[in-house]
């Protein structure tokens, strides 16, 4: 009963931190990999290097929380694609399209190859770091249709039916990491085309079952897109409750917003110290967190592997601190 009610704390602990807001989380995944001394693709398979990389990584920096699964390109690869991950940034090439049983495959998700290894290091994490954020960044439904598919993110959203296979295995997966114990979740799309009305009715249709799906979860989904148009902000808005702004991007209308999430470019990370709080000075980072409007802070990118690893950490401590003293 102990355990139990114990668990039930530190849960609600995690919610309450999730609602207060104020995070930083930068996407480092990877990277475990160079501490390991292992090539990405080995790594990526080993949940128990995954793991203690994972939590070596968020004890040095002690950020607000942990990626314990942020590979886009993972769902892609269990459902045909091949992927080169030994390179940075790292590369897919379809393989034909849809996979015949990919109904199949996506009822059997949990149990695949590389998400099952996902999943167990997100219950590791979840022991190992019993007090810590578990942050999951998964491939949206038109970032996958594409994916699969060899689409343009605009002809992927010509076709439903493509959309709405792509939607129910993202779904799935979601659930997966929330039965794993994950606590947030980062919708990652590529790019969007113009959202006309048609386009939106579609992605509603996609995004949906997606947010519920999360939030019966407690996993508090954010949307970031990789490629940013001001022109779609509004339109968004009206299909998913928080989006990751681009530093530099936010819209005139969500300026006063009580709550606004923004993403850092990953090359600020090879900057010296003073040219990174000039940056957060100038795009308003700092003003929206001192005027305690920040939510939710991270990379646009995982942090690749070319930055240098006394880069990578004075850039992560840098940032970190110059939020923490406002």
């Amino acid at each position: 009963m102990k355990s139990i009610q114990r668990n039930i704390d530190l849960t609600q602990e995690k919610r309450q931190r999730i609602k207060q807001g104020g995070l930083f989380i930068p996407w480092v995944f990877s990277f475990g990999a160079e501490l390991e001394g292992l090539p990405v693709s080995e790594f990526l398979e080993d949940a128990t290097k995954l793991s203690n990389s994972l939590r070596t990584i968020h004890n040095f920096f002690q950020c607000d929380g942990v990626v314990s699964q942020g590979d886009p390109l993972l769902l892609a690869e269990v459902f045909g694609c091949s992927v080169s991950r030994d390179r940075s940034p790292p590369s897919l090439t379809h393989n034909g399209g849809f996979p015949d049983e990919m109904e199949i495959l996506t009822e059997r998700l949990s149990q695949t190859g590389r998400v099952a290894t996902a999943l167990d290091v997100t219950r590791r994490l979840s022991i190992l770091l019993p007090n810590t954020l578990l942050l999951n960044i998964i491939p949206g439904p038109v970032t996958l249709t594409a994916q699969l598919a060899g689409m343009t993110a605009e002809e992927a959203c010509q076709d439903p039916e493509l959309l709405g296979k792509s939607a129910r295995a993202v779904v799935t997966f979601t659930k997966t990491l929330g039965d794993a114990g994950a606590d947030m979740l980062v919708v990652h799309e590529n790019v969007l085309p113009q959202l006309d009305h048609e386009v939106l009715k579609r992605l509603r249709r996609c995004y949906a079952p997606l947010w519920n799906t999360a939030k019966f979860y407690d996993l508090s989904p954010l949307l970031m897109l990789g490629q940013w148009d001001p022109e779609n902000a509004d339109q968004l808005g009206k299909i998913v409750d928080e989006i990751i702004f681009p530093a530099g991007s936010l819209p005139d209308n969500k300026r006063n917003s009580k709550r606004l999430s923004l993403s850092l470019p990953a090359s600020l990370l090879t900057k010296g110290p003073q040219e990174i709080q000039n940056f957060l000075k100038q795009q308003e980072i700092l003003n929206i967190a001192r005027e305690s409007r920040l939510f939710f802070l991270s990379t646009d990118v995982e942090i690749p592997s070319d930055i240098h690893k006394e880069s990578l950490i004075r850039g992560i401590q840098t940032i970190k601190d110059t939020i923490n003293e406002v």
